[in-house]
């Protein structure tokens, strides 16, 4: 349980310190979160100050559905009124949604072409202000959706630009127009047809001009118009719209309220003339019939001198008289229902079809059905101009035609089949009144049938006629679904942009963000070990004390600022390797670094002489025989050293000199050989650093870095501690690993790892206080 929380404890510790390393990483960043911040500022003042006015136009308008009027009492019309009944909100919302309508009113608003103002930023609309008055021929073709650049020059020219593609006969056309044209001369080419007056003392500015093709400003619109429930259970829409010019979307929002009242009453009319041109052709066949009979009626009369029937004639005449008219009504019925089960798939036909109580049918059930289904039909025809075979709302649409269909297509089966009965039953009753007909005297049977066609025609045209009276009146009183409460008035447009708290905000945020994702992205894609925490976790070896990052230009920075933080930097060093190194004696010290520029020659100079002020004997070897540079530190000149000794060229005491510190002795590298781990590699270097141990307290050995070539391995075996030197934003991560192999594949017993440009993480009271004579402080030395 204990180790349990040990761990939790160290995951723990660990978030915390990568949290403080990533936050400590962006406040070294500072000033570029200064900088973005301000900038970000600036660009969101300057976008308010150069951006038009943003303004909010709207209109509310009620969806109502009456129940009662004076055409419902009637049987004519009650489909009618069940089509509006149906209709829910969501609907009518749907409708008011669609591209159709949204067309229809844009080309009732003739909005053909557009003026601009050119600005820096934007493009200021000039809606009912055209700074000129333009001529378009009446066959003159304009491309499309490419903006005219109209630059006023003087009071009669003016300098013409035109550049973009468009599409001509099928085939896109590149146009690139530049001329200078007069006032009041026709501008005509392949691509445009018009002419320009200035009649308006138009100021000389720059002008943009765009002839507007009607589906991409369709397109438009249904994007920037907002129409939604006002509140969730509510029969009230709101329709609104941002935009520069509060009159402009005013008037388009009037027109689309004026084009979706239309479109609702039209429907409604449609119907209503179908009712009417039907009963027109049925009332004209009639009247010539009846015209017809009552010739015969008359002259048949006449010539036979018969007034009127008699009672058994005038009974048979009576049942004769209603069983055909029963027999045409419901003939006209049967053939309804075949009519309507031939068209139910058609939306156009069953569009056509008469209300079923012009012929007497008052099933209720199938007038409400049959409403239904020409309701969906319609709603379906409106959303596949504005939407795709796949989308959601006209699937579902798809699915409750198919089972409105097959109810309705159940329903008229079912009439039919109960029609026909009733038709045999009415034809055995009038083959039963026929045989009556036959016993009467000839002269009252021909009577009778010439009387009873005259009779049947004159109450159907009667009929007729009361049903044509009932549907002019039905047609008369349609009123709309739909009742504007607020139309869309300038006066009332609502300023809501630019909002310069907002934008400047916006800036602050993005200048804020920026330089954190660069940094972010900076960290992510850099291999580079950027702190001392990265070496810590992943070396298996100790890590010192870093040296803290300094701005001195000397080579030997502890002679010329002993009491220097990077001073101290190197005592630390010392007290850590005198922990490390217990053993009483001489001590051999091996610098090594991995890779070059990592700063193992000024570590080595500069520790060496921090030991020099101990009045301990230090001798410096420069081991480095591929790129020597030491000398440079210790300000000597090339001269011979280590390689001539090791060839046997010369001695050790030819080699080793005095520097100009006390206490501290030189071998430099001397002449490149040709094989220097050759050399570093045979006895020789051993005897070396044998007979320095008997003079020297402390050897400082400077290697070659170790990835180019292996002579610090050789030197190792003759050191009491092999130090490796990794640079902060200058060694690759993975060198911790091949350190971690180094030691381990060697099996090098001592070794410590040197941070070089480490962040100065304070000694005593701060970095500025070793300005005031605490450079003698006593700092903690952590080994990892």
């Amino acid at each position: 349980m204990e180790k349990i929380e040990e761990i939790i404890s160290l995951i723990d510790n660990k978030e915390k310190e990568d949290a403080k390393n990533l936050i400590v990483k962006h406040l070294k960043k500072w000033p570029w979160f200064v900088a973005f911040c301000t900038l970000g500022v600036i660009a969101g003042y300057f976008y308010t100050q150069n951006s038009p006015n943003i303004y909010q136009v709207k209109s509310r308008i009620l969806i109502t559905q009456e129940e009662k009027s004076m055409s419902s009492v009637l049987s004519f019309d009650k489909q009618m009124m069940s089509m509006g009944k149906n209709s829910n909100i969501e609907n009518k919302i749907g409708t008011l949604r669609s591209y159709t309508l949204f067309r229809k009113a844009l080309t009732n608003l003739k909005w053909n072409y557009s003026w601009y103002l050119k600005k820096p930023l934007y493009k200021a609309d000039l809606y009912n202000n055209d700074p000129f008055e333009l001529v378009i021929p009446p066959n003159g073709i304009n491309a499309n959706n490419i903006f005219v650049e109209i630059e006023n020059l003087n009071d009669t020219e003016y300098k013409i630009t035109a550049k973009g593609t468009t599409l001509q006969n099928g085939y896109s056309q590149i146009i690139n127009i530049e001329r200078i044209v007069q006032f009041g001369e026709p501008f005509a080419n392949e691509f445009f047809n018009f002419t320009l007056n200035n009649k308006y003392e138009t100021p000389r500015e720059t002008y943009l001009l765009i002839f507007n093709n009607i589906n991409k400003l369709t397109s438009d619109y249904l994007t920037k118009t907002n129409i939604e429930l006002e509140e969730e259970y509510s029969d009230i829409i709101s329709i609104a719209i941002d935009g520069e010019i509060p009159q402009k979307e005013a008037d388009f929002i009037n027109e689309l309220n004026s084009v979706f009242i239309n479109f609702g009453v039209q429907n409604k009319n449609e119907n209503s003339e179908n009712s009417l041109e039907f009963i027109d052709s049925q009332l004209s066949r009639i009247k010539k019939s009846l015209s017809v009979a009552e010739e015969r009626f008359s002259s048949y009369r006449k010539n036979n001198q018969v007034m009127n029937l008699g009672q058994e004639a005038q009974s048979v005449y009576s049942k004769l008289e209603e069983i055909e008219q029963e027999q045409y009504l419901t003939q006209l019925q049967i053939d309804y229902y075949k009519n309507l089960q031939e068209y139910l798939d058609d939306s156009k036909k069953i569009e056509e079809m008469v209300n079923p109580s012009v012929i007497g049918i008052t099933d209720p059930n199938l007038s409400t059905m049959l409403s239904k289904l020409m309701d969906l039909y319609s709603r379906r025809e409106v959303l596949s101009y504005s939407v795709q075979d796949k989308n959601p709302t006209l699937i579902l649409i798809e699915k409750e035609i198919k089972i409105s269909r097959d109810g309705l297509e159940e329903t008229l089966k079912n009439q039919l089949k109960a029609t026909e009965s009733k038709m045999i039953s009415m034809q055995e009753r009038y083959t039963s009144i026929q045989s009556r007909l036959k016993k009467l005297p000839e002269t009252e049977k021909k009577l009778i049938g010439i009387q009873r066609e005259f009779d049947l025609n004159n109450e159907l045209y009667t009929y007729m006629l009361q049903k044509k009276a009932e549907a002019s009146i039905s047609k008369a009183s349609i009123a709309s679904e739909v009742q504007v409460i607020d139309a869309a008035l300038v006066e009332a447009a609502v300023l809501i942009g630019p909002s310069l708290l907002v934008n400047v905000m916006a800036g602050f945020i993005s200048g804020a963000v920026i330089p954190f994702v660069f940094i972010f992205l900076i960290s992510f894609f850099n291999n580079k070990i950027e702190t001392r925490e990265e070496i810590e976790r992943n070396s298996k070896i100790p890590v010192l004390e870093g040296i803290v990052r300094h701005k001195y230009k000397a080579k030997l920075p502890v002679i010329n600022h002993p009491r220097s933080g990077i001073a101290e930097c190197f005592r630390g060093i010392k007290s850590n390797l005198n922990t490390i190194l217990e053993q009483p004696g001489s001590k051999v010290v091996s610098i090594n670094s991995l890779i070059p520029g990592e700063g193992k020659s000024f570590i080595s100079s500069n520790f060496s002489v921090i030991l020099t002020k101990s009045k301990k004997k230090v001798l410096l070897i420069g081991a480095d025989l591929h790129k020597p540079t030491l000398h440079k530190f210790l300000g000597v000149e090339e001269s011979i050293g280590l390689s001539n000794y090791l060839k046997n060229e010369q001695k050790i005491e030819d080699i080793l000199f005095p520097t100009s510190i006390p206490n501290l002795h030189f071998i430099q590298a001397g002449p490149i050989p040709a094989n220097p781990s050759d050399l570093l590699d045979s006895e020789k270097f051993g005897q070396l650093v044998g007979q320095a141990r008997e003079i020297y307290d402390y050897i400082i050995i400077d290697n070659a870095p170790l990835l180019l070539v292996p002579d610090a391995i050789l030197s190792s075996d003759f050191s009491d501690v092999s130090l490796f030197v990794l640079r902060i934003n200058h060694s690759h991560k993975d060198q911790i690993k091949q350190i971690n192999k180094i030691v381990n594949f060697n099996r090098i017993k001592r070794s410590a790892i040197v941070i070089n440009n480490a962040p100065d993480r304070g000694y005593g009271y701060g970095n500025k206080y070793w300005k005031k004579g605490y450079g003698g402080y006593k700092h903690k030395m952590s080994i990892a």
